[in-house]
């Protein structure tokens, strides 16, 4: 299962396409892998190197080589520097940034595909915590070690693993727009986290809140396992409530195997799913939209990720796949959702 420890925010590739802008005589469009990105007219040529910078890497500002986006430089977690955005030039969509690699040429003989992120000092942005949770959790600990992050990589940076896919079955889910939550038992110790920290239990926490809501942890405690559940906490004061459901609420998207340190498969997640409702647990998934046999270009995958959400009067944040033996996972991210929501 894809998590975001892998993720690349900076990495050595090429331009794949150069394709022009209408009525732009200054500016075109470099492709590179499954994104395109607005470039400096003759900047790049078919097959050169360059550094691209994915949507939401944050650049620092300590590095002059990103001086020219100093109009855009904004203090955050107490660093300053440029956050990248999905944005429309002369009509066109560019998403992140490409670079000549000759800017940087202490990477000249790195091979494409290698990851400069830690290098660069770019760090992926994440907004503020939501003030309306932030302000309920009075003390945390770092997330646990034993259970991935919650984050899939994007179908643009997944050309070759989505050709040599293609036949496979997926089951495709539609990424609700929330605040990330897990849930979860090993051994003795059971626990409530946000995306990036374990929530001590306060009764003023949402988190622990809408877990005590769901029973949670009383579900899992009916089953022999070291689990834990993954999902979206959504409702009132988050992310301005977009399915407009009364209170808050927990989503299920995952179940996470400690034991066996993997993601359980869909066809398992949907059994305990129902264990659950059989022992009278209210427990919500995401929806579940069908199973897919993957055989579509990024582009296709990207136009499926448009639609209507849970909530069908507001448009959704996109799709995730995951293959039907648990193994391997990517989201298609609306892009319509991405240029409405750019604080997100």
């Amino acid at each position: 299962m894809i998590s975001s420890v892998s993720r690349k925010l900076a990495s050595i590739r090429t331009a794949n396409e150069i394709l022009p802008i209408e009525g732009a005589d200054a500016i075109e469009v470099a492709r590179v892998d499954g994104w395109k990105c607005v470039v400096k007219k003759g900047e790049f040529n078919i097959g050169d190197k360059g550094i691209y910078f994915e949507i939401d890497s944050f650049l620092p500002a300590s590095d002059p080589r990103f001086g020219f986006l100093s109009k855009q430089f904004i203090t955050w977690n107490e660093k300053l520097g440029a956050r990248l955005k999905t944005i429309r030039l002369r009509n066109q969509l560019s998403q992140g940034l490409f670079l000549p690699l000759t800017n940087f040429p202490e990477f000249k003989d790195k091979e494409v595909g290698s990851d400069v992120t830690a290098e660069l000092g770019i760090d992926k942005w994440e907004p503020p915590t939501l003030p309306e949770i932030a302000g309920k959790v009075s003390i945390h600990n770092p997330f646990p070690h034993f259970i991935p992050k919650t984050d899939q990589e994007r179908v643009q940076n997944l050309l070759r693993e989505i050709t040599n896919h293609a036949g496979k079955e997926f089951e495709v889910t539609i990424k609700l727009d929330g605040s990330s939550m897990t849930v979860y038992r090993h051994g003795e110790k059971t626990g409530v986290c946000s995306r990036n920290l374990d929530v001590k239990e306060d009764e003023k926490s949402d988190f622990w809140n809408a877990a005590k809501q769901h029973k949670l942890i009383d579900a899992l405690m009916t089953l022999d396992r070291n689990l834990a559940l993954q999902g979206e906490l959504i409702g009132e004061g988050i992310q301005g409530n977009p399915e407009k459901i009364k209170g808050k609420a927990f989503y299920v998207f995952d179940i996470y195997d400690i034991d066996n340190g993997k993601h359980l498969s869909p066809v398992e997640r949907r059994e305990i799913m129902k264990h659950f409702k059989d022992n009278k647990f209210e427990i919500n998934h995401v929806p579940i939209l069908d199973n897919l046999i993957l055989n579509h270009t990024v582009e296709e995958l990207l136009t499926m990720a448009e639609g209507p959400s849970m909530n069908p009067k507001v448009k959704r944040e996109g799709l995730v796949f995951k293959r039907m033996d648990g193994l391997f996972s990517f989201k298609a991210i609306s892009n319509s959702y991405l240029e409405k929501h750019k604080n997100r």
